[in-house]
């Protein structure tokens, strides 16, 4: 890969695509190291995240779980940050709550911040967050679970979802578990969770063979040392920025990157940068594009803005299946080809349509587009490969700039990366 195609593959696999002009210059600067430089701090450096919702009313009576959606939006298309943002969004797929249950906007504003400001650094620690985060034990219900009667949905989805996998732990365990994890309530008037103790149960509990345990520090401390653990995290991560973790072109990636994850304390930024480097190095399947990364992508590399294009193709953007902070359930949103079904294509072509639309005449991916240079329309979009002979000849047979942009943006090219 040349420099522009390589950082057009990490803006497409860590980010959410890159505008042309942008692209351009980051190609022309060059780089040593891509990897580094896209996972490293963004121009600001160590300056915090932007706040998505600063100054937004977050009222749940005054369409305030619609601002906070859309503000979430509205930043992921303007982000300088992509990689810090799209790292996020994985996490957010990942450590699931749901506003449909959350209810209040408010917590769910903040346990999206949790994550963007604790996801690159020790895993086992935004557990422990994450765990007693106020929309976490709305959502699973850890809220209402007491010593005398613990609710084992969060013990549950903590071993099969968020840290080992099924098949690694007993019913035992998830009982465990959840007494460990009793006492947590969440007041309305407080910033955050509180700890009550005569609603806990202080018993020693035994979990995954580690005895003693009976808090949320040993309950963390007991699953990260589970020998399936790393493994775990590192699949997630194959799967998220490599491809299928089971594909025997990819075999022993996992492996390595389970490996390093427990070389790098168990933080996931080096561990994600080491599987960006190997996805470079050729060690990489094509990904299907889930809706949110294709859409919010899809409106940085036109530069059609959110707002005109969200007003325009709202119910649209609700039918291509992924919406912000409304998962369907625990285990987050589907993969891979589960988004190649004919509504989801058919809310993708009029989301596109809208986008089109409001894409501006001298925006470069239109021009392009208007002059049926196919090749340089590809390279704007950041794909992995030139459009091919089907997508080049559908392009030709469409009338209108309007229309072939469109088509341009749901074609198989750009719906994988």
């Amino acid at each position: 890969m040349n420099d522009r195609e390589t950082f057009a593959w990490l803006h497409r696999r860590a980010g959410f695509g890159i505008h042309p002009a942008a692209l351009q210059a980051i190609a022309d600067a060059g780089s040593a190291d891509p990897v580094a430089d896209h996972v490293g701090p963004g121009p600001d450096g160590d300056a915090p995240l932007s706040d998505p919702w600063d100054g937004l009313a977050l009222d749940p009576e005054r369409d305030g779980r619609r601002e906070a959606v859309v503000g979430w939006l509205r930043h992921l298309v303007a982000t300088e940050r992509p990689y810090e943002d799209r790292r996020t969004w994985l996490l957010h797929g990942w450590l699931v709550s749901s506003l449909g249950k959350v209810l209040l906007p408010e917590l769910m504003v903040d346990q999206i911040r949790l994550l963007a400001a604790q996801g690159g650094g020790s895993y086992p620690d935004l557990l422990r967050a994450i765990t007693i985060d106020r929309a976490m034990l709305v959502y699973l219900d850890g809220r209402t679970s007491t010593g005398s009667a613990p609710n084992e949905n969060y013990g549950r989805e903590l071993l099969e979802l968020f840290a080992l996998g099924v098949g690694n732990y007993t019913e035992a365990d998830v009982l465990a578990a959840a007494r460990a994890l009793t006492g947590w309530v969440v007041a309305p008037a407080l910033a955050r969770a509180r700890f009550v103790p005569r609603r806990h149960d202080d018993s020693p509990q035994r979990l995954l063979g580690v005895d003693g345990v009976h808090d949320v520090d040993t309950v963390i401390d007991a699953v990260v040392g589970h020998p399936a653990h790393a493994t775990f995290v590192a699949r997630r991560l194959v799967a998220e920025f490599l491809g299928d973790p089971d594909d025997e072109s990819l075999a022993g990636v996992a492996s390595e990157l389970a490996d390093g994850y427990v070389d790098a304390d168990m933080h996931l930024d080096p561990v994600i940068a080491t599987a960006l480097r190997m996805g470079l190095d050729g060690r990489a399947r094509p990904l299907v594009l889930a809706p949110i990364p294709w859409f919010v992508g899809a409106l940085r590399v036109t530069g059609a803005p959110p707002e005109r294009v969200i007003a325009r193709a709202r119910d649209h953007v609700r039918e291509i299946g992924q919406l912000p902070m409304l998962p369907p359930d625990v285990a987050g949103w589907p993969t891979g080809e589960a988004w190649f079904t004919a509504s989801s294509l058919i809310a993708r072509t009029n989301v596109a349509a809208a986008i089109a639309e409001h894409t501006a005449d001298d925006e470069p991916l239109r021009i392009a587009v208007d002059q049926s240079d196919w090749d340089l329309a590809a390279q704007h979009l950041g794909v992995s490969e030139p459009f091919g002979a089907s997508t080049r000849a559908a392009l030709a047979a469409t009338a209108g700039t309007t229309n072939r942009l469109t088509l341009a943006l749901v074609s198989p090219e750009n719906l994988l990366t």
